[in-house]
C-alpha cells in the first residue's frame, strides 16, 4: 500500500524529490484528524504495518519514510531538523490536508514531532512522543558515540546488531532471539547508508544545535501531549520523564511502560497503542 509523493526539494535535480509513506483511509465515519506516524531513525513503513490498520479504525493515517529513510528519494546533503519541517509541511500541502493533524513520534521520529508541532503549531492538534526524555544522559551518549563508530564499517550491518542491544528489553530479546538475524537483514535491506549516515551527522541532538533540544523544543508546545517511555528504556531514561512534560504548558501526560526497553510500540504493540487512542480519542 506504500506510494511515492512528490514534493518540492530545493537541493534535487529539477527542484523536487519524492516520500515514501503509506496512507490508509479510515474504516468508517472518521473521529479525529488524520495520524500521521514518524518513526525511529532504521525505522521504515514496515516497522508500523502491525499497527496501521488498527489505528485506520477510526481516522485517516499516514506514515511516512523522512529524509534518509527508507526508500524515500530526498537529497541528503541537507537533511537537518529544519529540512525536515520543511518536508512535513510540504507532504501536508501535497496531501491537500489543510487543518490540523495528530502527530506521532517514536525517537528520531518523536524529536522531529517536537520540532514540527514548536514550529508550526497550527499543523499539530494533540502530539505523542515514545522513546524521548528530558536528555540522554551518560550511557545514551556513549551508546550514540557507539553507533557511530559502527557506521564507520561503511555499511548498516554492524549499526543494526549493536542497536538491538541498546534499544530492546532484555526480555523482549529473550523472546524473539532467533529472530534477530532477520531484523538486522530488515534493517540493513529497507535503508541506505547514505541515508541512515546523513541522518546521523545532521540531526543527532549533539549536532543539531540546543534550540532542537526536547526542553527547548517543549517549552514552545501548546498542543495537549501524550509522552511515553519504556521502564527500562536506556537512551530515553525514563526517570528523565517528569522533567520533559513539566516543560510543556500545560504539562504534557506522561506514562512509563512495564517491561519495555526503547522501543516500546514494538515490545508492548497493545498497551501502547491503547493508550495512544485513548489519548487521541480524548477519553484518557
Amino acid at each position: 500500500m506504500s506510494q511515492l509523493v512528490t514534493i518540492p526539494d530545493p537541493g534535487a535535480p529539477g527542484g523536487v524529490g519524492r516520500i515514501r509513506l503509506d496512507r490508509r483511509p479510515p474504516a468508517s465515519a472518521p473521529i479525529g484528524p488524520p495520524l500521521v506516524i514518524l518513526g525511529g531513525m532504521t525505522q521504515t513503513l514496515a516497522s508500523w504495518s502491525a499497527h496501521l490498520r488498527s489505528f485506520a479504525q477510526g481516522r485517516e493515517v499516514i506514515a511516512y519514510e523522512a529524509r534518509g529513510q527508507g526508500h524515500s528519494e530526498l537529497d541528503l546533503r541537507d537533511a537537518s531538523p529544519a529540512r525536515h519541517i520543511a518536508d512535513f509541511c510540504a507532504l501536508l500541502d501535497a496531501l491537500a490536508i489543510p487543518g490540523p493533524v495528530d502527530l506521532c513520534g517514536f525517537s528520531f521520529g518523536g524529536r522531529l514531532a517536537l520540532a514540527i508541532a514548536a514550529a508550526h503549531p497550527d499543523r499539530v492538534r494533540r502530539l505523542v512522543v515514545s522513546g524521548v526524555s528530558a536528555g540522554r544522559g551518560a550511557l545514551g551518549r556513549v551508546i550514540v558515540r557507539g553507533w557511530r563508530a559502527a557506521l564507520q564499517t561503511g555499511d548498516l550491518n554492524a549499526l543494526a546488531w549493536i542497536s538491538l542491544a541498546d534499544t530492546l528489553g532484555a526480555d523482549y530479546l529473550s523472546r524473539h532471539e532467533a529472530m534477530l538475524p532477520a531484523f538486522v537483514e530488515a534493517t540493513v535491506q529497507r535503508n541506505s547508508y547514505a541515508g541512515i549516515r546523513a541522518l546521523f551527522e545532521q540531526t543527532m541532538d549533539d549536532v543539531a544545535g540546543p534550540a532542537f533540544a526536547p526542553l527547548a523544543l517543549a517549552a514552545q508546545i501548546r498542543a495537549p501531549t501524550l509522552l511515553l517511555c519504556g521502564e527500562h528504556d536506556r537512551l530515553a531514561p525514563a526517570a528523565d520523564l517528569e522533567a520533559l512534560a513539566l516543560a510543556f504548558t500545560p504539562h504534557a501526560e506522561r506514562e512509563i511502560v512495564p517491561g519495555a526497553g526503547h522501543t516500546v510500540a514494538i515490545e508492548a504493540p497493545t498497551p501502547w497503542r491503547a493508550r495512544v487512542l485513548a489519548f487521541l480519542d480524548g477519553s484518557a
